[in-house]
């Protein structure tokens, strides 16, 4: 498929060798008044990527990172965009790759291969819009997290870039259709049948620094986390890291 991915027709692709971060020109599109619905910004590689809470994000070349610009009506289920990202990344790398049993969804917005991290979302928002960013590790994983990274490439998977780009978009494409035609319950039970960790123990890392430990039950109708407490009580958790014992 070389440099040219099939895509939806009202999608605008916009394609560089390099940006600093794909978020960011999504967020100057916006800012200049520039930005359409449906526009996505891709990279060959990123000099300056990031994750959440501002963590730098090595960038080689050789993965594939994008953001997807769209709209939400309510801002206040912004935060469900994750669980779309999330089924979208899962869906095309089952299709590009062919595997599944090993891929799973982890809380909030990871996808994970072998129980390691392959892909990461980050999604940010803007006047009307929210910018969906999207990196999978193709080739290479970032050396600060080379312990619990893992690319296609180490499974011995090779996926086209640009393949991998096209069925991406287009399972972004079906899930966001999804959820404004039937809201997040359909969402929510697919992520729920792929997620890792269910009924497992983990610790809850909140952005202020303090932590509460308990069994992973899922995520309620609205995308919160669902933890059960050691007294049987339980506790709806809506920002967080999470880690397992596994």
């Amino acid at each position: 498929m070389g440099d040219l991915p099939s895509l939806p027709k009202d999608i605008t692709l916009l394609s560089y060798e390099s940006l600093d971060s794909t978020n960011s020109e999504a967020l100057r599109l916006i800012a200049s008044g520039d930005a359409v619905e449906g526009t996505v910004v891709t990279a060959k590689r990123q000099t300056a990527g990031r994750g959440r809470r501002g963590a730098v994000w090595e960038s080689p070349t050789g993965n594939l990172y994008l953001s997807l610009i769209t709209k939400v009506p309510n801002p206040q289920i912004a935060g469900q965009l994750a669980y779309v990202a999330s089924l979208a990344v899962y869906d095309a790398v089952i299709k590009c790759a062919g595997i599944s049993a090993a891929l799973s969804c982890k809380w909030p917005n990871d996808l994970l291969l072998n129980g390691k991290k392959l892909s990461g979302i980050l999604i940010e928002a803007l006047k009307e819009f929210s910018v969906v960013g999207i990196g999978i590790n193709l080739t290479t994983v970032p050396l600060v997290v080379a312990d619990r990274a893992i690319s296609l490439a180490d499974a011995s998977l090779r996926v086209d870039r640009s393949e991998m780009l096209s069925e991406l978009v287009y399972s972004f494409c079906h899930w966001v259709r999804c959820w404004q035609s039937n809201g997040f319950e359909e969402i929510r039970e697919r992520w729920l049948a792929v997620a890792h960790g269910i009924d497992q123990p983990i610790i809850v890392r909140f952005p202020d620094g303090t932590e509460e430990s308990g069994n992973f039950q899922g995520i309620d109708g609205t995308g919160a986390l669902v933890l059960e407490r050691v007294d049987g009580s339980t506790h709806t958790i809506a920002a967080a890291e999470i880690f397992f014992s596994d």
